[in-house]
C-alpha cells in the first residue's frame, strides 16, 4: 500500500521591533533572560506592559487575549496600531471584529494601511464586494491581509473564476470559505487537469476542500499516483474523494483506520477493495467506523465481509439513517412483509426518505404504529438479527 506524508509547516512564534533594517538580530534573544543585564529588562517589560495596555484599552481585548497576543507582536510606539485600528473602523468592521481579527492575526497590526491594507481593499470592492462582505470575509480569515495581492489573491481569484466560468460563482465561493483564495489554485487546478479530471470535479474539491491543496504539486502528483494504482479513474468523482482520504488521513491516522477495520474481520485486501469502491469509508472517522461496524455486525447480524462489499454505507448517519428505519424494518420483518435477505435490507438503508416512505410508511395505512416507530426511533436492540 502507497502512503502518503503531509508536510505540516510548523509556525513559530513572531516578535516585531522597530529595529532599523541593518541591524542584526541579537543573539541574547536565544539566552535565558536571567543572562541578560537589568536594563534591558526593564525596559522591554516596561514596552510590553504598554503594548497590552493598548490592547486592551484601544482594541478591545480581554485582560487574558491581550497577555496572549502582546506575546506575538511588540511595538515600541502604538501610531501604526492606531492608523490600522482607523482603516478597519472606516470600512466598516465593528469593534468586535476588530478584537477578533487582532486575536487571530495579530500582525496586522503592523501592517501599513496605505501601502498593505487598502490595495486589497480595493481590489475587492472593484470586483463588487461590499463593505459589509469584506467585514465578514476578513473577521473569518484575517490572514488574508498577509497574502500578497499581485503575487496571490489576484493570480487565485483568475484562476477560481476560469474554473468556475463566472466571477460572481468565484465571489461566492469566497464568501462561503475565505480561505479558498489562499492556496496555489492555479497549480492545482493544472495539475488535476493534467491527469485528466472534469473541471466539475476540480471545482469540487477546491471549494469543499479548501484546506487539503495547501500541498505542492510534486505531493499532490504522489497522491494522484497512489490513486491511479489502487484502480480509480480520474473521470470518476470518487476520484477525487480518494485524494482526501489520503492527504486528510496522512499515513499514522490511515494505518489506524486499516487496523480498526481488520479488528472488525476485514483484510487488507478488503480495506483497499472497499476504498477503491466508495473512498468515503476512510474518510469517516474511528468513532463513526466503529459504531457502524459495532451496529451491523452485533445488531444486524451481518459478516463483516457483507459490509466489506458495501462501503457506501459508511456514508450515512447511525442515529439520522440507521436506527430510525432499523425499528421500520425490524416491523416489517416481524409481520413477513420484508424479506431478511441482506440485499434486500441494505438496499432500505440506502434508498432516498422519500423511497423508503413510500415503500414503508404510506403502503402501511392500517398500522398506525408504523409511522410511531419511526419516529420515536427504536431501540437499536430491538432490531431482528438478519443472517
Amino acid at each position: 500500500m502507497f502512503y502518503l506524508f503531509s508536510k505540516i509547516p510548523l509556525h513559530g512564534r513572531y516578535t516585531f521591533t522597530a529595529s532599523s533594517p541593518t541591524q542584526k538580530p541579537c543573539l541574547l534573544r536565544k539566552f535565558p533572560f536571567s543572562l541578560m543585564s537589568s536594563e534591558p529588562i526593564s525596559t522591554n517589560a516596561n514596552q510590553h506592559s504598554d503594548v497590552v495596555s493598548f490592547l486592551i484599552n484601544s482594541c478591545g481585548l480581554s485582560s487574558k487575549s491581550a497577555l496572549l497576543v502582546s506575546n506575538k507582536v511588540h511595538f515600541e510606539t502604538p501610531e501604526k496600531p492606531t492608523l490600522v485600528l482607523g482603516f478597519l473602523k472606516n470600512h466598516g468592521f465593528s469593534q468586535t471584529q476588530i478584537s477578533k481579527i487582532i486575536e487571530k492575526f495579530p500582525r496586522v497590526l503592523l501592517c501599513n494601511p496605505e501601502k498593505t491594507l487598502f490595495p486589497k481593499f480595493e481590489f475587492f470592492r472593484s470586483l463588487g464586494f461590499s463593505s459589509s462582505d469584506l467585514a465578514v470575509i476578513i473577521y473569518t480569515s484575517p490572514e488574508l491581509l498577509k497574502l500578497g495581492l499581485k503575487s496571490k489573491i489576484v493570480p487565485n481569484f483568475k484562476a477560481l473564476e476560469e474554473l468556475l466560468k463566472s466571477k460572481d460563482k468565484a465571489m461566492a465561493a469566497i464568501k462561503r470559505v475565505p480561505i479558498i483564495i489562499y492556496n496555489n489554485i492555479e497549480g492545482t487546478v493544472a495539475t488535476l487537469r493534467g491527469h485528466g479530471v472534469p473541471d466539475a470535479n476540480i471545482a469540487m474539491f477546491i471549494q469543499r476542500w479548501p484546506h487539503l491543496y495547501r500541498s505542492s504539486p510534486d505531493e499532490l502528483n504522489k497522491t494522484i499516483e497512489v490513486v491511479k494504482k489502487i484502480g480509480i479513474h480520474p473521470m470518476k468523482a470518487h476520484f477525487i474523494i480518494a485524494i482526501v482520504a489520503l492527504t486528510a488521513n496522512g499515513k499514522p491516522l490511515w494505518e489506524k483506520k486499516v487496523n480498526l477495520y481488520r479488528s472488525w474481520g476485514w483484510s487488507e485486501e478488503q480495506v483497499i477493495a472497499a476504498f477503491a469502491k466508495f473512498p468515503w469509508c476512510m474518510v469517516a472517522s474511528e468513532g463513526k467506523i466503529s459504531a457502524l461496524m459495532d451496529f451491523f455486525v452485533n445488531k444486524m447480524g451481518w459478516e463483516a465481509s457483507i459490509v466489506a462489499e458495501r462501503p457506501f454505507l459508511f456514508s450515512y448517519s447511525l442515529e439520522k439513517r440507521f436506527l430510525p428505519r432499523a425499528s421500520v424494518i425490524q416491523f416489517l420483518l416481524s409481520k413477513g412483509l420484508l424479506e431478511q435477505k441482506v440485499p434486500m435490507v441494505a438496499g432500505m438503508f440506502r434508498c432516498q426518505d422519500k423511497v423508503f416512505k413510500q415503500r414503508c410508511l404510506t403502503s402501511l395505512k392500517d398500522e398506525p404504529e408504523l409511522l410511531k416507530l419511526y419516529m420515536d426511533k427504536l431501540d437499536v436492540s430491538l432490531v431482528t438479527r438478519i443472517s
